[in-house]
């Protein structure tokens, strides 16, 4: 009979190196990762959620059991014994995932809401895995967290980010306490992250700031890059269209951007007119960092005044004109 049993949970933070199919380098995680990989003592299996089309932070999602494989070096990972009752659970809920079949967890992916994050922690308490949250007191002795022993909170799905999970998988019971299995295993952070990556890691972008970004580089990378500019400078144009789209937030999603015939314009296209554009030249005399604290604190801001629709500028309604003066179509070049 196969054993023991063992499952491991794994966080990866944002530009952890990735291999493809045949181990060669397949760039870098774009906001990092969780997952998790069962073994009966011979056959290892794992288990992850991600969007179906690669970069969108919402739409359909997938079960993949290759992350394992693709994540070269994730910055931590916690493995444990468990039961076979725990790993034939761990298991039916990994294989639903890869199979599309949906009912134990929800397919539509959202990187606020649904995300790998969810996913792993909804297979822990699948499994029914008990969680230890200890007192927690603050300078004056004060109690902020009563102590806590038991199943995993059926409101806790992780936190946003996949490496600050890390102190609550920590918390996790051993199933079976004093087993030669029972391991942690941490890795220094990606040495090549870009700002981007860091930021991510370590601050509070929004998801909806995170994907504006990525956007802009699939859409324009690759253009900016032929003109001659350097991977930093376009990873500080697009820190500074996250942030006009932070600015702008009230004219919706962003449909497109577009660069100049001069490469001196960025237009950015919403849902609801009128377009934005930025300086290119402007944008690069400023740092990603600076670009990324303006975003940041706009972001903030806005949330803590929690304003109505009637308050938020550009927030225009379907049946208004979206026909915009600002810059015409044949002007620009998309990519």
């Amino acid at each position: 009979m196969p054993g023991p049993y063992q499952v491991t949970i794994y966080t990866a933070l944002p530009g952890t190196p990735l291999v493809d199919k045949q181990g060669r380098p397949d760039g870098t995680s774009a906001a990092g990762h969780m997952w998790y990989q069962i073994s009966d003592g011979e056959i290892k299996n794992s288990y992850g959620f991600a969007p179906k089309e690669h970069v969108a932070s919402s739409g359909p999602g997938k079960g993949y059991d290759t992350d394992s494989r693709a994540y070269q070096n994730p910055a931590y990972s916690r493995t444990m014994e468990v039961t076979p009752e725990q790993y034939a659970r761990l298991k039916q809920y990994g294989e639903a995932a890869v199979k599309e079949d949906w009912r134990y967890f929800k397919g539509e992916y959202n990187g606020a809401s649904n995300s790998c994050v969810d996913f792993t922690w909804g297979a822990l308490k699948h499994a029914g895995f008990e969680i230890h949250r200890p007192q927690v007191a603050v300078h004056d002795g004060t109690v902020v967290t009563p102590e806590y022993r038991g199943p995993i909170e059926s409101h806790f799905d992780g936190r946003l980010k996949p490496g600050h999970n890390k102190v609550d998988i920590q918390q996790i019971t051993a199933p079976v306490p004093g087993s030669p299995l029972n391991s942690e295993t941490t890795n220094p952070p990606p040495a090549n992250r870009s700002l981007l990556q860091h930021l991510l890691s370590e601050n509070d972008a929004s998801p909806e700031q995170r994907q504006t970004a990525e956007q802009f580089k699939e859409a324009l990378g690759e253009r900016l890059g032929m003109l001659g500019l350097s991977d930093r400078q376009v990873s500080t144009l697009a820190a500074a269209a996250a942030k006009e789209h932070t600015r702008h937030v009230g004219q919706g999603d962003v449909q497109s951007f577009h660069l100049s015939k001069d490469g001196s314009t960025i237009a950015m296209r919403q849902t609801h007119a009128p377009l934005r554009e930025f300086d290119v030249g402007t944008a690069l005399g400023r740092s990603e960092q600076s670009h990324w604290n303006e975003a940041i604190a706009m972001d903030r801001s806005r949330t803590a005044e929690a304003p109505t629709t009637q308050n938020v500028p550009y927030a225009w309604s379907s049946a208004q004109d979206t026909s915009s003066p600002a810059i015409e179509a044949p002007v620009l070049s998309r990519t």
